[in-house]
């Protein structure tokens, strides 16, 4: 569930004061009525897809109140429909923030889609579980061969190129080895598993025990044949690129603390440590080069 090259230089400073004080005055003025105006605009703040549980919608919606809070502007909270939409509606200027998982965050940085401004550091526990039922006879990544498995959706860090690259290292290749699909959230992943309608479902690690806790899967019915490898960098707090210095600042001087305050939120994004404010692309190439390494071409996922 944010920054780099190129934190925006946001205002043009006097061009060409040949006034001297009376364009200086006239510039100030009229800088003091636009950051008036930006106060009373709605910032729409956008969270990726993650699962239908009534309450995980309940702990995005007090985020973005958070959002609101920090930014001091009344703000919306959308969810567009699979997360490579939340890059595109911030690149697309519909949304104002969002946060973005890790792979959908190392995208959109390096198609030039958005400012991240917050990122958090790395976990060192493994991203994902990769699940089978215990009956099914698949115990481990090699017994996948001739299997069907549920990804969550092309964007996401956890139900996608995590698990992806841990059968890639298994000596797996998607198409040949096995055969996959997108469930489009992980519940549906999960649920697609508990149905029968696939042998494998991929999805995040701190999701694990809700789905159990919820009833969705029975414990002592499932297998974890995979963790994969911890991802290398955090959640990111992303903006627009044309999001006004004013908001920016406060976002940044005020969200980590609310966010870090509140434990479900916390836990839910896998908060940890203190975030970085502005990170360079450095920070997101390792899954950059993760991307490459399973074939995909970060590039053709605009």
């Amino acid at each position: 569930m944010h920054a780099r090259a190129g934190i925006i230089a946001t205002s043009l400073i006097g061009l060409m004061a040949v006034t001297g004080a009376l364009a200086g005055c006239s510039g100030t003025a009229n800088a003091n009525n636009a950051a008036g105006d930006n106060q009373s605009k709605e910032l729409v703040f956008a969270t990726p897809p993650g699962t239908d549980d009534p309450e995980e919608q309940s702990i995005m919606q007090h985020l973005s109140t958070m959002v609101g809070e920090a930014s001091g502007r009344p703000t919306k909270n959308l969810q567009p429909a699979d997360y490579l939409g939340v890059v595109e509606a911030v690149r697309n200027g519909s949304v104002d923030v969002a946060v973005l998982s890790q792979f959908s965050s190392a995208l959109a940085y390096k198609t030039g889609s958005v400012d991240p401004i917050l990122v958090w550091p790395a976990s060192p526990e493994p991203a994902a579980f990769c699940l089978a039922k215990k009956d099914s006879g698949i115990t481990k990544p090699a017994d996948l061969k001739g299997h069907q498995i549920a990804f969550v959706d092309p964007g996401s860090t956890t139900g996608y190129f995590m698990p992806k690259a841990l059968f890639k290292k298994a000596g797996l290749t998607d198409g040949t080895d096995y055969k996959s699909t997108f469930a489009g959230s992980h519940d549906s992943a999960v649920l697609a598993l508990a149905n029968g309608s696939v042998d494998v479902a991929c999805t995040a690690r701190q999701l694990y025990p809700t789905f159990i806790e919820k009833g969705i899967l029975k414990e002592s019915d499932i297998t974890i044949i995979g963790k994969t490898d911890p991802i290398p960098v955090g959640i990111s707090i992303v903006v627009r690129k044309d999001l006004d210095q004013a908001t920016r600042t406060a976002l940044k001087a005020k969200l980590p603390a609310l966010m870090a305050a509140d434990e479900k939120i916390a836990k839910t994004l896998g908060l940890k440590g203190t975030p970085t404010e502005d990170p360079e692309f450095s920070t997101y190439e390792p899954l950059v080069n993760v991307a490459e390494s399973i074939g995909v071409d970060i590039e053709d996922l605009r």
